[in-house]
């Protein structure tokens, strides 16, 4: 079942979130309170809107992102998106792109938009659910610890 998150999924959607990192090619190793520190923080703004599939109780999947208004229309910017990897390849991310997109359409929702690591297993997700890059764009990062004295 696939539906919108709640409060009361943080600990599960922390434990596929650490579950989905600690895989290849991540290999992170998140401690739980950091993990459910990082789920809140995403899903605690009012813009923000959540979704989980669950079955049997088991969590298996979690999609935070947050509905911005945007020139042409609101978008939804996906922050974090993670299937537990015991149920990758059964259709479940797809599944909750899917859920997702006709809810947030219903709702004006323009477009979609993310970030992702290039060349990493995700690409070809995101692009296989109808994602594109962009030329025009690029993430740029730039490390500043140590430079405050």
């Amino acid at each position: 079942m696939i539906r919108r998150y709640r409060t009361s999924d943080l600990d599960g959607a922390a434990a596929v979130f650490i579950a989905a990192f600690s895989a290849d090619p991540w290999n992170e190793e998140w401690p739980f309170e950091l993990a459910a520190v990082r789920i809140e923080e995403l899903m605690s703004a009012p813009q923000s809107i959540g979704y989980i599939c669950e079955e049997n109780g088991v969590i298996q999947a979690i999609l935070c992102g947050r509905k911005l208004d945007y020139l042409y229309g609101p978008e939804y910017v996906i922050d974090e998106f993670c299937v537990d990897p015991q149920f990758h390849r059964q259709g479940i991310g797809t599944a909750v792109l899917g859920f997702a997109s006709a809810e947030l359409s219903s709702e004006g929702v323009v477009a979609m938009a993310l970030m992702t690591t290039k060349g990493y297993p995700s690409e070809k997700f995101y692009r296989r659910n109808g994602f594109d890059g962009n030329n025009d764009m690029i993430f740029m990062y730039r490390s500043i610890k140590g430079e405050c004295k």
